[in-house]
Order: structure tokens, then C-alpha cells, then sequence
């Protein structure tokens, strides 16, 4: 697939080649930079991506990503060139799917090309040094998310995930997370509001893309053993909700929470905390609170564990007027009511953990105590009951 890219290069349509050799050995000018930003748009391109791939790039990405002398933002260009070339365009895979005249041969040959390069991205160790600029400045850690999230995706490579797996990749995106939770607390603390503020916004914009990416990779088959350390990291994500102040990424957050619930049974463990942040979603009317806590409450609802759920709530009133106004009168949203309702005290409005006591004469309302029972029964008895 690399034909076409040498033959340009020899044949003089430019000094391409000669500049991704200099890059080996020379600090990267501007010039240097903008070839490769327009290698990223170009690899966008189903019909230049195979040429970019076997130009012989990979050996000026991997000496950059390796070398020390090199700033963030080049291997950052770098990593993000990386995840762009590490497959061949969906379009294409589907368009040679659909040709049955075309050589099996040809197909292969493509397939192979793209498998090797993403096995020198691991001999070489630049899979590794992708992994470690998560630990770095915001641009880095950025590009390197989202490139994990493209390479781990990759149909049918166990090998790349085995070393991504090695290298720690999704300790290392919690970490982050964990990272920013803390430095937002921090600022809370301090007195000058804007101290941190530029660094929060950076910040925020890698938890974007960490939190995105593992929703990508928690959609792929195949990818159970690379997310083993969720397992027992769902805090992290719960912490970088609670911090995060763009609606977007809230948004985004409670779709990862929800994806991994329902994949891989990873649910987050409610807290006071978690109730909070769910309720204020849902004054704001967050769409995704809604679908969150409709997944989340039919997951308690085949484990038994409504009430100790809704519990977390403490007055669940409040949270029910928040549905009702969000004037959504879908069976989705209508069943969620229905669920709250079932399991709350017409009295104090709490989902208690023990069972709801029904009232003997109608059957249709429940208490949490005999106590509750009593205080209502003048206000019940005026609504009906016989």
C-alpha cells in the first residue's frame, strides 16, 4: 500500500520523504509540524490513508514519541497520527466487504500491511510511550486517550490490547481522573478562585476524552480484560462527575457509567453523593440523568435493591416533581415514576431499606412506619380511603 507514496517521493512531487528523514535527526521546525498536521488531515482520507501508512512514517513517529529532546505538543502530533493510522478506514473495510470481485490476495495484502505496522508499533515501544504522556501535560494525555480508544477498537487484535494492558493504559486514564477531582477540590479550598482556573479548563478537556474514550472501548468486543481495572475504579468516574461543571462532559460521563452498567454489570455504588449530582441533572434536565436512572433502577430491580437505592434519595418528592417537569410524558419516563412511587412512603416520602407497609383498607398506598401510617390517616382518610 506503500507503492504509490514511494513512487511520489522518488518521482520528485515533492521532498516529503526527505523531510520525514531529517525529522529523525533534527529538532522539528514549524515546517516540519505542518507536514505532519497535514499528514493528520490526509489520513482522514480513506484513499490516502494506505499510501501515509506505508510512507515510512512510523519510524519519525516512534523516534519522536521515543526521544526525550522532542516537547509534549510534537509527541502529542505524533500520537494523534498514530491512532489515525493504526487501521485501515472503516469505509474501506466496508467497500471491500462488498466487493467480491476483488482479489482476496489484494485484501489480505492491506490487512497485513496495517497489522505490521501496529506490531512495530509495539516492538518498537511507542505503545508504551503513548501510554506514559497520560501522566503528562493536558495536550499530551489528551491525544494519547483518544489514540488507546483507536487502537484498543481495532477488530480481531488481541496483540496491541495485551499491550495496552501491559503498559497499565486504563490505571493510567483513572489516575487522570482521580487527578482531577483532587485539583478541583483544591481550588475550592483556595481563596484565589482563579489560580487554577486555566489549568481546570485543560484539565477538563482530557477527563472529555478519557471519559469518551472508555465509552468507545466499552462498546468493543473483546475488550473485558482491558477494562479489568474499572472494576474497582467506578469511583473515579463518580468523583469526576461530581467535579465536572460542563454539561457535556456530565452528559458524557453518565453515558459511560450507564454503558459499562449494562456491558459489563460495572455499576457505581449509590451514594448520597451520586443521588445529588443525579438530582441536580435532572432540575437541569439532563436527558442523560433520565436514561441513567431508568437503567439503573431496572439493574435494582432485578437484584432487589430498589428501596436501598432510592434510600440515597432521602425524600424522593422532590426528585419525582423534577420528572414530572421535565413535561416528558413518555412510557420510559412514566414507568420511572411508577418505580419511585411503588417504593416510597406516602407520609415522609423516603424509600426506607426495609418493606413498605400497605395500608389494609385501600391496598394502594404504603407507609415506612406504623408512625408515618398514623400521622396520614386524617389527610388519606379525606382522599378516599374506606
Amino acid at each position: 500500500m506503500g507503492e504509490s507514496m514511494k513512487s511520489d517521493a522518488s518521482g520528485g512531487r515533492g521532498g516529503l520523504m526527505v523531510a520525514l528523514a531529517q525529522a529523525l535527526t533534527m529538532e522539528m521546525s514549524a515546517f516540519k509540524v505542518a507536514i505532519f498536521e497535514t499528514l493528520c488531515a490526509a489520513a482522514q482520507w480513506p484513499s490516502l490513508k494506505g499510501r501515509i501508512a506505508g510512507s515510512g512514517v512510523l519510524g519519525v513517529i516512534t523516534a519522536t514519541l521515543l526521544s526525550p529532546k522532542h516537547p509534549v505538543d510534537r509527541k502529542a502530533l505524533m500520537t494523534r497520527l498514530t491512532g489515525l493510522l493504526g487501521s485501515d478506514s472503516p469505509e474501506v473495510l466496508e467497500a471491500q466487504h462488498a466487493q467480491l470481485d476483488r482479489s482476496q490476495h489484494a485484501k489480505l495484502r492491506r490487512a497485513t500491511e496495517f497489522a505490521k505496522l501496529r506490531q512495530q508499533l509495539i516492538s518498537s515501544g511507542a505503545v508504551k510511550a503513548i501510554v506514559a504522556l497520560l501522566d503528562g501535560d493536558a495536550v499530551g494525555a489528551a491525544a494519547a486517550a483518544k489514540t488507546i480508544s483507536q487502537l484498543a477498537g481495532i477488530a480481531g487484535d488481541e496483540a496491541i490490547r495485551v499491550e495496552l494492558a501491559g503498559a497499565e493504559a486504563i490505571s493510567a486514564m483513572l489516575k487522570r481522573l482521580e487527578r482531577f477531582r483532587l485539583l478541583k477540590e483544591k481550588n475550592e479550598l483556595n481563596e484565589d478562585e482563579n489560580e487554577h482556573e486555566d489549568l481546570l479548563e485543560d484539565e477538563e478537556d482530557v477527563v472529555g476524552t478519557i471519559v469518551s474514550s472508555l465509552s468507545d472501548l466499552a462498546l468493543v468486543d473483546g475488550c473485558e480484560e482491558l477494562l479489568a481495572p474499572v472494576h474497582n475504579s467506578l469511583n473515579s468516574l463518580c468523583g469526576a462527575l461530581h467535579a465536572c461543571n460542563q454539561r457535556k462532559m456530565i452528559g458524557e460521563i453518565l453515558r459511560c457509567l450507564e454503558t459499562l452498567g449494562s456491558r459489563y454489570n460495572l455499576w457505581p455504588e449509590m451514594s448520597k453523593e451520586l443521588a445529588e449530582d443525579i438530582f441536580c441533572l435532572l432540575l437541569m434536565r439532563s436527558s442523560a440523568a433520565v436514561s441513567f436512572l431508568e437503567t439503573l433502577l431496572r439493574h435494582a430491580a432485578n437484584t432487589g435493591t430498589t428501596n436501598s437505592l432510592l434510600s440515597e434519595f432521602g425524600d424522593v418528592r422532590p426528585l419525582r416533581r423534577a420528572l414530572l417537569e421535565l413535561g416528558d410524558a413518555s412510557a420510559s419516563t412514566r414507568d420511572l415514576i411508577a418505580t419511585i412511587d411503588s417504593h416510597t412512603c406516602e407520609h415522609c416520602g423516603k424509600s426506607p431499606t426495609s418493606p413498605l407497609m400497605v395500608c389494609s383498607k385501600c391496598r394502594q398506598v404504603k407507609y415506612c412506619s406504623r408512625e408515618c401510617q398514623r400521622t396520614d390517616w386524617k389527610r388519606h382518610k379525606l382522599n378516599g380511603c374506606a
